[in-house]
């Protein structure tokens, strides 16, 4: 029953005007915002990689020290996730998110000021802190905005949003660079009396400092408009209203001591975080060693390539919407969530590491860079379950669930590219390969471990008999 609805003195709901009212649908606008930021998110942390050889080159920095500045930013995002979630959920997700965004654009425009291994490497430590929280906070949103029966679907649009922030990011940031590289740019530059001594800065800080400045018109577009609450926003009427959880009538909320408790004992957040760390392990190759895996074992330079590194992505992305929806819809056809959110984690991942493996037999660029959408795509089937299921286990603590498995999560992300550059100097990509496909194997197991129909906090609660 919808809180503050007319009873009649039988205590029944009276149907009023409002409950005859076609739902607003101001919901959509909050998804299209977090679709946009999932994209920038994704955008930025990608684009580094474009200009990887540019910034070696220019900054005498070495594949080792490259694979420490790639993975310090998964270390720092990890960590300062459960932080970022609990501020998200003590305070509310509106004002994290515009603090989240303005940190993590000022670190990436700053990226574009390193002058050596040091001062990037500080950089993009920052910039993981900066972002962490960022998904955490999303979850919150959704789990106040987003209806029970879509929740798969939505995620997966997240997702879709995610993934091709990251597939585009090498493509639109090859094209501003080329660019600022042209003779027109430059001769723009020099003939400009505040801009010509910019007229031989290398192109990559320029599009560091650009990306930079997408998050700063995203926040001025967000933060007047949206509202912790639909409650709390004018434009939701009630019929909009009844359409939400029970979370979207919440305010923002101070944590006891027994949800911590519960939050690090919870056997389904555990498991989905071991998932995370061990999938995120495998699908961080996709976002870091493509570009030089084609040019040593295939010979196709990296501006020609981005292509190749951007198809995985795009790819995963169709694949998560497309499992989102097909994962809600059998849902609500047989209502036996668990099982049919479990299909889908567990056959992607199961895919993800065949493929992974047979990309050591491929012959050719374009073999390879099949056997890698189809990895990309399989594991990204599962991305909305697994999505939807941390959103369902959180419930009025979704950003703190979230934040605690981003956490365990990015720990892979931030052990794949170190660990990734001491296995290919020592052994090879056909061992890189290997280990890949063992960490899907392993992610697939830990569905054994995950229950989406029971709350984590619910545990820190006596039983009712």
């Amino acid at each position: 029953m919808n809180q503050g609805a007319l009873k009649d003195a039988s205590g029944a709901e009276l149907i009023t005007d409002s409950a005859m009212q076609a739902p607003t649908r101001v919901r959509y606008r909050v998804m299209a915002f977090l679709c946009a930021l999932s994209f920038l998110t994704y955008f930025d942390r990608v684009c580094i990689i474009r200009a990887q050889q540019d910034i070696q080159r220019d900054l005498n920095i070495t594949d080792q020290q490259m694979g420490w500045v790639l993975g310090i930013f998964w270390f720092a995002y990890g960590m300062f996730e459960i932080p970022g979630g609990w501020l998200g959920d003590r305070f509310g997700p509106r004002s994290s998110l515009m603090r989240i965004v303005l940190a993590w654009s000022l670190f990436t425009a700053l990226s574009g000021s390193a002058i050596g291994f040091v001062t990037l490497f500080i950089c993009r430590l920052c910039f993981g802190i900066g972002e962490a929280g960022a998904y955490p906070n999303m979850a919150a949103v959704q789990a106040r905005w987003v209806p029970l029966a879509q929740r798969a679907r939505f995620g997966g649009l997240l997702w879709l949003c995610a993934r091709w922030g990251g597939a585009f990011s090498p493509i639109l940031f090859g094209i501003v660079l080329s660019y600022i590289d042209s003779a027109p740019a430059r001769e723009f530059l020099r003939s400009m009396p505040l801009l010509s001594a910019l007229s031989d800065v290398p192109s990559w800080r320029f599009g560091f400092w650009g990306a930079g400045l997408l998050g700063v018109f995203w926040c001025a577009a967000f933060y007047p408009w949206f509202r912790d609450l639909p409650s709390q926003s004018k434009e939701v009427n009630a019929a909009e209203r009844r359409l939400l959880p029970d979370e979207c009538t919440r305010e923002s909320h101070s944590i006891a001591r027994s949800t911590w408790v519960a939050l690090f004992s919870s056997r389904s957040l555990w498991g989905l975080a071991l998932y995370y760390f061990c999938g995120g392990f495998g699908w961080s190759f996709f976002v870091s060693w493509v570009p030089r895996y084609m040019k040593d074992t295939h010979h196709v330079e990296f501006h020609n390539s981005e292509w190749m590194a951007a198809l995985p992505l795009f790819v995963g992305g169709l694949a998560c919407i497309v499992g989102g929806t097909i994962c809600d819809l059998l849902v609500v056809r047989t209502g036996r969530k668990r099982l049919v959110r479990a299909c889908f984690p567990i056959i992607g991942c199961l895919v993800a590491s065949s493929a992974m493996f047979f990309i050591r037999s491929a012959e050719s660029a374009y073999q390879a860079a099949f056997l890698m959408c189809l990895a990309a795509g399989a594991f990204d089937m599962g991305q909305s379950a697994n999505w939807a299921s941390i959103v369902d286990i959180g419930g009025r603590h979704a950003g703190l669930a979230a934040g605690f498995i981003n956490m365990i999560g990015n720990l892979g992300g931030f052990a794949q590219p170190i660990i990734g550059a001491y296995i290919f100097n020592a052994f090879g990509w056909n061992a890189m390969f290997g280990v890949y496909a063992c960490a899907f194997l392993l992610a697939a197991s830990m569905w054994l471990f995950i229950n989406p129909e029971r709350t984590f906090h619910s545990e820190a609660q006596p039983e009712r008999h």
